[in-house]
């Protein structure tokens, strides 16, 4: 959901939203959610 949800807001150039979902996939990587995905920063 994060991933598309901030592919979109990459598209759109909407740069808080981008920042958002940095830091809530930074903290899934770090907390080992949902490890088996790989987004591309």
């Amino acid at each position: 959901m994060f991933i598309r949800l901030y592919e979109m807001a990459k598209k759109n150039k909407d740069k808080e939203l981008m920042k958002f979902c940095e830091r809530v996939l930074t903290l899934y990587e770090k907390s080992n959610v949902n490890g088996h995905i790989v987004w591309k920063k």
